[in-house]
């Protein structure tokens, strides 16, 4: 089984156990909202949307773990392995655990291993332009913001940026930190 360590948190493949306490974030109003509810609500979705992912040479996708408890999950998605691109999903559904960097030890760990153990380039994100707490994130992870755009929804539209990091930049920070460390 791998497993991808980080300062604080570890990713891992989500397993069986896993289940109950994932469905159990689609309570909160606010996970559903930044996530347009793309999540599995039922232990029937969530098999399903963990064989999908297994199964699916374009996707992978793990838990991240504090402590040996799941507290959330991050993926890549639409790989192109031709030119390098994937897009980042990440959701930290432990609401008790916002705010305390999880998520951005989370997106540093995924973004090394798309980088340096799967040959990626680019690693893209959409984010609502309302999420503060995610693009907080992804701007210490070292994601720059390269557009925008609008997206219909059930209530109207909404806006969301469109972010990016390259190999090369998340390359230099690296090396920052090593020689400010």
């Amino acid at each position: 089984m791998l497993e991808l360590y980080g300062e604080k948190v570890m990713l891992r493949p989500i397993e069986q156990a896993d289940y109950d306490r994932i469905i159990s974030w689609s309570k909160y109003d606010e996970i559903q909202y930044f996530s347009d509810g793309d999540y599995p609500t039922t232990v029937e979705e969530c098999e399903e949307w963990v064989k999908r992912a297994e199964s699916n040479r374009y996707q992978v996708r793990f838990g991240i773990v504090l402590n040996r408890t799941i507290i959330g999950d991050i993926e890549l998605d639409q790989i192109t392995w031709r030119s390098g691109d994937a897009e980042l999903r990440i959701r930290i559904g432990e609401r008790g655990l916002w705010d305390r960097g999880y998520g951005t030890d989370a997106v540093k760990v995924l973004l090394k291993y798309a980088f340096f153990n799967m040959n990626l380039s680019r690693i893209y994100l959409k984010v609502y332009t309302d999420n503060e707490r995610a693009i907080r994130c992804y701007h210490k992870a070292g994601f720059k913001k390269e557009g925008r755009l609008t997206r219909e929804t059930d209530s109207g539209s909404r806006e969301i940026y469109l972010m990016r990091i390259l190999k090369s930049e998340f390359e230099r920070k690296q090396a920052r930190l090593s020689n400010a460390g």
